[in-house]
C-alpha cells in the first residue's frame, strides 16, 4: 500500500464537510486540481471510491467514504492532540487552540481572556471564531474547535461542560428615563405590558420567551434582532425594553443613548455560560491551560485579573 498524508486527509474532510471541491478550495486557499489529486490518491491508496462527483452539484459520500471519513476525522484529532500535547510539554510551552464562542458573549469576554492568557503563555496561539450556538456545536463535532463558550441551554449530552464565573441572571434593559428604570427591581408582569425588543438568536430567543410563558405571560414583541447592540440601540431610542443576560461594561449605546439595567424580581432559571468540549475528545494540554485560566477569571468583576490575583 502506498503512503498517504495527513494533509490529504485534511483536504478530504474539508471537501466532505463543504460538500464541494470548489468550496473546499476557497476555504483552504488551495487550487481545486490539488485537492482533486489528493482525493484520487487516497482512493487509489485504499482501493475504494470515497466520493461520488455530481456535475455542477458538488459531491457526496459513498458508504465506504462515510466509514473512511469517520476514521479520518479520528486520526486527525489524535494527530492534533499528539502535536499540541508534545509542544506543551516542551521547555517553552507552545501550541495552538481553536476557540468558538456564542456571538453575543464573544466581544465582552473573549478578548480580555485571551489577552490575559497570552501574558502568561505568549507562545500559545489562539484562533477565535464566533457565531450562533448551533454553529459552535457543529464546529465542535467536526473538530474545528478545541472548545466553545456557550450558554448551557438546549445542549445535548455529547459534550462536557465546565462553568465560568460570569453573570447568569437575566435583567431588564430600559432607557434611563423610563419610569421603571427608577425602581430597584421590576416584575415580568410589569414588563409584559410594554413593547419588547427581543434578542432573536437561538437559544437566547427561546430562553427569554420561556421566562415569560412559565409565568403565564405573553410579551408584546415590537422588534427583533440577532444583534445585541441593535437591541440595545432600539431600547436607547425608547422603542421598548429588552431582557438580556450579557452585561456590557458601559450603559451607553453605539449612538450615545444611556440605558439602565434593572433587576427582575421573579424567580427563574438562570442562563449559565460554560466552556464545552466533546466527551470523546479530551482537551489538549494548551486547551486545558486556557480553560483553567478562564475558570479562575472573575468575569463579574471590573478588574481584568484572575480571581487568584485579586485582593480580598
Amino acid at each position: 500500500m502506498k503512503n498517504f498524508t495527513l494533509k490529504q486527509l485534511h483536504y478530504f474532510i474539508t471537501v466532505v464537510e463543504t460538500e464541494s471541491i470548489a468550496e473546499a478550495s476557497r476555504r483552504l486557499h488551495i487550487a481545486q486540481p490539488s485537492i482533486s489529486i489528493a482525493i484520487k490518491n487516497l482512493e487509489y491508496t485504499f482501493d475504494q471510491q470515497l466520493l461520488i462527483r455530481h456535475h455542477a452539484q458538488g459531491v457526496s459520500l459513498t458508504p465506504s467514504g462515510r466509514r473512511f471519513y469517520d476514521k479520518a476525522r479520528e486520526l486527525l484529532r489524535l494527530s492534533h492532540e499528539f502535536e499540541q500535547n508534545t509542544l506543551a510539554a516542551s521547555e517553552h510551552i507552545s501550541g495552538q487552540i481553536s476557540v468558538g464562542s456564542f456571538a453575543s458573549v464573544a466581544p465582552l469576554y473573549l478578548p480580555k481572556l485571551i489577552a490575559g492568557f497570552k501574558k502568561e503563555y505568549p507562545n500559545i496561539n489562539i484562533q477565535l471564531y464566533d457565531g450562533e450556538q448551533h454553529e459552535m456545536m457543529i464546529g465542535l463535532h467536526r473538530g474545528q474547535f478545541d472548545l466553545a463558550f456557550l450558554y448551557d441551554l438546549e445542549l445535548d449530552n455529547s459534550i462536557c461542560k465546565e462553568a465560568l464565573n460570569a453573570p447568569h441572571k437575566p435583567y431588564a434593559l430600559l432607557h434611563e428615563n423610563h419610569p421603571l428604570a427608577l425602581q430597584t427591581s421590576v416584575s415580568l408582569k410589569e414588563l409584559s405590558q410594554l413593547p419588547m425588543i427581543l434578542l432573536d438568536v437561538i437559544p437566547s430567543r427561546n430562553y427569554f420567551l420561556n421566562i415569560f410563558s412559565e409565568k403565564g405571560l405573553q410579551p408584546n414583541i415590537a422588534y427583533t434582532s440577532p444583534s445585541i447592540e441593535m437591541v440595545r440601540c432600539m431600547v436607547g431610542q425608547e422603542q421598548g425594553f429588552s431582557v438580556l443576560v450579557t452585561r456590557p461594561s458601559t450603559n451607553v449605546t453605539y449612538d450615545g443613548e444611556k440605558l439602565a439595567c434593572v433587576e427582575i424580581s421573579d424567580e427563574m432559571d438562570s442562563s449559565k455560560l460554560i466552556m464545552a468540549y466533546l466527551k470523546v475528545s479530551q482537551p489538549t494540554e494548551p486547551a486545558r491551560l486556557f480553560m483553567d485560566f478562564c475558570k479562575e477569571y472573575d468575569l463579574n468583576s471590573k478588574h481584568d485579573k484572575p480571581l487568584s490575583l485579586l485582593t480580598v
